[in-house]
């Protein structure tokens, strides 16, 4: 029987217990504990996700608060990964943690293949391309948005569509807008990391349709929400 704590997602068309069950069985990693990642990590932590396992080596700082809401200002200076696993841990005390080491190629294939669905909450070229090579090979469905200002995207990346498929190859240094040039807005992150939380909880239960083979691109500033349709039919180029 489904306890009070997970019988609102329950009651949602699509889950019922059979979905909290698969929840609660499930194995979620989730990469960068920043702006996208606090959100993420809240809300799956709250929606029940057996076993999460966090990754950031980063550092929390000061400029880091006004985004990054699962680290309390009193964990200035503490590793991410570690300041989110007690969060989490505080959120849900039956949740199980595992905070992992930073992804590296040399990593990536032994931690990723322990979980069922990855998170890319990354704000770099090189790890997001990592991720997806590393989850397309293993055949792992992603979990991937972007963000700077006011505007994001979210997609999840899966039967064999990866972030090569949207754009072939990383940019050029320098050659897109960055969070460290256009600034970032709190509250954007959290509209952003909701959206990806929703989808992790779409593919565990199978309730909705998963942004596979779509692209939401969302302007805040405009309040405009747009779905666009991959072209599938291309080839990754590796």
């Amino acid at each position: 029987m489904v306890d009070e704590r997970d019988r609102p997602t329950a009651l949602v068309e699509g889950i019922g217990e059979t979905g909290i069950a698969r929840i609660q069985a499930s194995r979620v990693l989730v990469v960068g504990c920043g702006g996208l990642g606090s959100p993420v990590l809240a809300y799956l932590a709250a929606a029940g996700v057996g076993t999460i396992g966090v990754s950031d080596p980063d550092r929390v700082e000061v400029s880091n608060l006004q985004r990054q809401v699962i680290h309390p200002a009193h964990r200035l200076g503490e590793v991410k990964a570690h300041s989110a696993a007690l969060t989490i841990r505080a959120l849900n005390p039956h949740l199980r943690v595992q905070v992992e080491e930073g992804i590296t190629p040399d990593n990536a294939r032994h931690v990723l293949s322990g979980y069922d669905v990855i998170v890319d909450a990354t704000d770099n070229f090189e790890a997001k391309y990592l991720l997806s090579d590393t989850c397309r090979d293993l055949a792992r469905p992603l979990v991937w948005g972007t963000l700077v200002g006011m505007t994001y995207q979210v997609s999840v990346f899966a039967e064999g569509i990866s972030l090569r498929s949207l754009y072939p190859a990383p940019p050029p240094l320098g050659t897109t807008p960055t969070s460290r040039t256009d600034g970032v807005l709190g509250a954007v992150c959290g509209q952003a990391g909701s959206t990806m939380a929703t989808e992790v909880v779409k593919i565990l239960t199978g309730a909705g349709r998963p942004l596979i083979g779509s692209l939401l691109i969302v302007d805040a500033a405009q309040g405009s929400w747009n779905v666009v349709t991959l072209a599938t039919h291309r080839k990754d180029l590796t």
